[in-house]
């Protein structure tokens, strides 16, 4: 096994114990590890993950694709809140 496919093991790994959470400027926010959706608006956005719970707030939050376990959203953030 490889330098490479020993780190992707233990990504892997981390992955599925941890939420990732990515953000792109103050407009884009991915989430991988998603456990549900708390609350939802405009302004706030509360979601479960496996790290715990996440507050996004903002203005204009929207949702743009969510599946089982990872959500994509745009708009502008202001804040981010992780309560474990």
């Amino acid at each position: 096994m490889g330098k490479r496919e020993k780190i992707s093991e233990l990504e892997k790994n981390l992955l599925a114990r941890y939420s990732l959470i990515t953000v792109v400027g103050s407009s884009e926010l991915m989430v991988e590890g998603l456990r549900g959706i708390l609350d939802y608006s405009a302004e706030t956005l509360r979601i479960n993950t496996l790290s715990g719970v996440l507050l996004i707030m903002g203005a204009g939050l929207e949702i743009t694709s969510m599946t089982a376990e990872e959500l994509s959203l745009k708009g502008k953030i202001t804040s981010l809140e992780f309560c474990v």
